[in-house]
């Protein structure tokens, strides 16, 4: 039995260095004296490249393998390196974690796959680019294609809506077609590609979850949203020009012309009115007994939320913020509705909780300033804090809260921030912040790295 750390050897130290066991070239080495790897290499060096077993060799071998590893990590955005201008090895004494390299281990993720997203999402990246970059994940380089499945997946790129690379026989190809067949709901051919779809699943929520972080973390609002916007696409199967109201299983298509009639112009307004006119809805759709009591079971399910913030500092007309300071926000969430179960209409993977994002980005530069995801009970209360504008003004920002599953019950409003141009060094102290959009505190990633490390 020989070891297989060497596969997986830059995504094993990067966790490391985010667990902070190794904070330099000497400690990763002698990290790996104590793994199967060195024992193995010293009974059997041949299987690991290494000629011979003097300890001369040795070391020389375990240097060049970690200084590879390093170098791609930091190459990759994962590490960060002592200084510039520090010779290969001198800077290798001081390695830090940096966002990448948490996102990575957090969401158990190959360092190439967050360089990947990072290196190809951008600014105003549409739904399409997120599912193409998405299916380039590494996680699905080993999506089976098998004999002749290249003609299969031919077929129904001819089928989906958004055109892929011509290369059918592409595992990220194929993940592409089939994401694209989840949402269309579309019949597939063999009970091979079920399997193989029921796989991508699998692990797409973690993958977006990272995309969001990574979007979020470069303060990409539009991105971050069409993110959000696609992780429910996948959750629910469908796509966005679907009408939220016939996702409901048994609901009659009538319904959508009725409640246009009754000025019900949304799923959410539908779920808030009481069960009696929603059942007068469906009677007048000539729904029978059976699909009443079904649509009307699942819609008292749903979650009706509500958001309400304050400034508690600074950003208002009395208490205006300085250019650049932080300001904290304190939202109060309230569901009228108690959390019942799993959730429902779940298409993708396992059953779940229900999650849902806190977004609060201004518009007019296309800015994401704070992200925090949350669990919303029955009532949740939330403090945050986001950067104000360079520029004296009253700016207006939105706070945007997104399900990570349903579709048509998400919640936005606007509120202004008044900046004036008084300085406040205490405020504006970067030393005080990691970045101006931190997805998550690297102290609480730390801490979970640790957590998944001891498991």
């Amino acid at each position: 039995v020989e070891s297989s750390l060497l596969d997986c050897l830059h995504n094993y130290i990067n966790a490391e260095i985010v667990g902070g066991a190794i904070k330099s070239l000497q400690d990763a080495i002698d990290y790996l004296t104590w793994t199967f790897l060195f024992r193995r290499l010293l009974v059997n060096p041949s299987y690991y490249g290494l000629q011979d077993t003097s300890p001369e060799a040795v070391n020389s071998f375990l240097l060049e393998l970690m200084t590879t590893v390093l170098t791609d990590l930091e190459e990759a955005g994962c590490v960060q390196l002592g200084k510039d201008d520090d010779p290969t090895v001198a800077k290798m004494e001081e390695i830090e974690p940096l966002t990448l390299g948490y996102i990575a281990s957090y969401y158990y993720l190959d360092y190439t796959s967050v360089a990947m997203f990072q290196e190809n999402m951008h600014e105003a990246s549409e739904l399409s680019d997120i599912l193409t970059t998405l299916s380039d994940a590494t996680e699905y380089d080993e999506l089976p294609v098998r004999h002749n499945e290249d003609k299969i997946n031919e077929k129904l790129a001819e089928k989906i809506r958004w055109p892929v690379r011509e290369d059918f026989e592409d595992p990220h190809v194929k993940a592409n077609i089939l994401f694209q067949c989840h949402m269309s709901r579309l019949a597939l051919p063999m009970s091979d590609f079920v399997t193989d779809t029921r796989s991508l699943l699998d692990q797409a929520m973690r993958i977006l979850q990272a995309m969001i972080d990574i979007s979020a973390e470069n303060g990409w609002l539009k991105t971050t949203l069409n993110v959000m916007y696609l992780t429910q696409l996948i959750a629910q199967g469908c796509w966005e020009n679907k009408n939220p109201m016939l996702l409901i299983p048994k609901m009659p298509e009538k319904i959508v012309q009725i409640c246009q009639k009754r000025k019900i112009g949304s799923l959410f307004d539908l779920v808030s009115r009481r069960r009696g006119e929603i059942v007068r809805l469906l009677q007048e759709c000539k729904a029978n007994a059976k699909q009443i009591d079904s649509v009307t079971d699942l819609l008292s399910k749903l979650p009706v939320m509500d958001v309400k913030y304050r400034l508690p500092e600074s950003g208002k007309k009395d208490a205006p913020a300085a250019c650049g300071s932080y300001v904290p926000i304190e939202l109060r969430l309230e569901r009228s509705k108690p959390v019942r179960g799993k959730v429902p209409m779940h298409k993708c993977g396992k059953p779940k909780d229900e999650g849902w994002w806190i977004v609060i980005g201004r518009e007019e530069d296309d800015e994401l300033v704070a992200l925090k995801r949350v669990s919303c009970k029955k009532l949740t209360e939330v403090k945050m804090d986001f950067e104000a504008p360079e520029r004296p003004g009253c700016h207006a920002h939105y706070i945007y809260l997104i399900s990570d599953t349903y579709r048509g019950l998400d919640r936005h409003r606007s509120f202004d921030v008044v900046v004036d141009e008084h300085e406040d060094d205490a405020q504006n102290d970067p030393d005080q912040y990691i970045s101006k959009a931190m997805v998550k505190n690297q102290n609480e990633l730390l801490g979970y790295a640790v957590v998944l490390l001891r498991k």
